[in-house]
């Protein structure tokens, strides 16, 4: 474990110096730690070339898996030691909803079922259960997730929402005056503006505007009135 832990330092950091500055340890203790695990494996990890050193090609293959099982095993290891009796529920989240609609409901589980503890960690897209330390995921979207077990969850309403200011500025009576102002999108549901013009009754081809990767930030775009943001009604 020792050697891995050096050489996914130095893989990190390109350098025995730097790695051996984080690990506490000497630069010439890591280069031994180096070379012994290349002694092992029998093949060479680094590059060296006078003062400098850098990943092979096998290296930097060796470095992407090495770095992701080691996460996985701090991440075991954080895990027990917050909640030694088990009952662990690691959970992916879209970032608004777990903040907006999940996070409010937590303290009714939790009393509902002690001793079960949720850790969250937020995914923008969908990701392979296979690859990463996740039980279970809440997303949004059509039911196509190859090698998932998908459930229905819930619908969602959205709604335009803009600032005062803006609404002051265009007074929108009908659907189609919100194509005055710039519309905000969300990069994950590209089409939700045809969609919920279309649903209007006065489907458009053109829908101007920016792009945003999170409803949190479109939110906070359209309060400041950069646009009207199309959000869930949480």
């Amino acid at each position: 474990m020792s050697l891995l832990c050096a050489f996914e330092a130095s893989a990190r950091h390109q350098s025995f110096t730097a790695a051996a500055a984080e690990l506490h340890l000497t630069q010439s203790a890591v280069s031994r730690q180096i070379r012994a695990l290349e002694d092992r494996l029998g093949i060479d990890l680094f590059v060296r070339e006078r003062q400098t050193v850098r990943l092979s090609p096998a290296g930097q293959a060796y470095a992407q898996e090495i770095r992701g099982a080691l996460m996985r095993i701090s991440n075991a290891t954080l895990g027990l030691r917050t909640n030694p009796q088990g009952g662990s529920l690691n959970l992916a989240i879209l970032p608004t909803f777990g903040t907006r609609w999940l996070a409010p409901r937590l303290p009714q589980f939790f009393s509902a079922h002690p001793g079960i503890t949720i850790n969250l960690t937020t995914r923008l897209s969908q990701f392979d259960f296979q690859l990463e330390a996740v039980d279970a995921g809440i997303h949004f979207g059509l039911p196509h997730w190859p090698g998932a077990e998908l459930a229905f969850l819930m619908s969602e309403t959205v709604v335009p929402a803009c600032s005062p200011a803006m609404w002051a500025q265009h007074q929108f009576a009908q659907p189609q005056d919100l194509l005055r102002a710039p519309l905000l999108h969300l990069a994950s549901r590209p089409d939700a503006w045809h969609r919920w013009f279309e649903h209007q009754g006065h489907p458009t081809s053109e829908v101007p505007g920016m792009l945003f990767d999170q409803f949190a930030t479109a939110a906070q775009a359209a309060t400041a009135g950069v646009g009207v943001a199309l959000l869930p009604s949480f």
